[in-house]
């Protein structure tokens, strides 16, 4: 069963022939025809059997799924937030001389409050079916009323990455099992790195945020890294934009954003564990130990953590 829409609004009126209570996965089977597409979001160059990925965003529905988004409660009053950002300022030093001093500072604004939902965080797995034909599935769902919403995302989300999708039955095509090989986090070079050369190489990501955000970023990956991080990996597709500081002999892994009104979050697993873990897993607030928002307190309370 093809569906070829920009969008649907429904599941049981977009896919028929299917029992109710029924495990269906969507997919995609013409896996060359979208190599470019699937290297776009995360899959490697091989796209080997076995590879899984949170899918990069690239339009509102997969941005959504990676990433989540706020429910805002315009019916209630305002609140004071607040924004990071960097305080320039010139320092007399005498006889005319100033000296340029800065600072990370909180803006505070106001706004309606707001309430998280999670993203979904689906991800797409490289299976190969009987035939042998590599195919690009997401997780089984069964075909229920409850499971309504969750197949509609997932089937926009593919709409969206790919223009179309099929609905496949795990009765009449199953698929092969394999180990899974995500590709959701690099690890760089062990050893430690000088801080100019982990922040060239945190640079590609620092730079896809605003350049008002980008000093505000760099200062938070540099405190982090002066306590001398035993290794650094880097979030790849749906994970782009997150970096992993892991100090595996004080069992402290710091999950950093770059989203700079956001937060740290401070994970006691070993890096085994965490490289396995889906987004959702990785936010949810069973799994971490600390959470340290992106306030002024931040830097105090990172280097309290660590040890100084």
């Amino acid at each position: 069963m093809i569906i070829k829409k920009k969008r649907i609004r429904s599941a049981a009126s977009n896919i028929r022939g299917v029992r109710r209570g029924e495990a269906i996965c969507v997919a995609i089977t013409d896996v060359q025809r979208f190599k470019d597409k699937l290297q776009e979001i995360g899959f490697s160059s091989s796209l080997a059997v076995g590879e899984r990925v949170l899918p990069a965003p690239s339009g509102t529905v997969s941005t959504f799924n990676a990433e989540g988004d706020f429910e805002v409660h315009r019916d209630q009053p305002m609140e004071t937030a607040y924004r990071q950002g960097e305080w320039t300022w010139q320092e007399f030093r005498g006889r005319h001389e100033t000296v340029e001093k800065s600072k990370i500072v909180d803006i505070p604004y106001k706004r309606y409050p707001r309430t998280p939902i999670p993203p979904p965080a689906v991800e797409l797995t490289i299976a190969e079916s009987p035939t042998g034909q590599k195919v690009v599935v997401s997780p089984q769902i069964r075909f229920t009323p409850k499971s309504e919403s969750a197949l509609v995302h997932v089937v926009n989300l593919f709409l969206e990455l790919f223009g179309e999708c099929e609905v496949l039955r795990s009765d009449l095509s199953p698929i092969a099992p394999a180990k899974l090989i995500r590709l959701n986090w690099e690890v760089l070079p062990p050893g430690k790195l000088p801080w100019k050369k982990l922040q060239k190489r945190l640079q590609p990501i620092v730079n896809k945020q605003p350049e008002g955000n980008r000093v505000v970023i760099d200062k938070r990956h540099e405190t982090i890294a002066a306590h001398d991080p035993e290794f650094v990996a880097v979030g790849r597709g749906g994970f782009g934009g997150y970096v992993i500081f892991g100090f595996p002999s004080k069992s402290i892994f710091i999950l950093e954003s770059t989203k700079v009104n956001n937060a740290t979050y401070i994970l006691d697993r070993d890096w085994e564990q965490l490289s396995i873990m889906t987004k959702a897993e990785l936010l949810d607030g069973k799994l971490h130990k600390e959470r340290v928002i992106h306030r002024e307190s931040w830097f105090s309370e990172i280097h309290a953590l660590l040890g100084t």
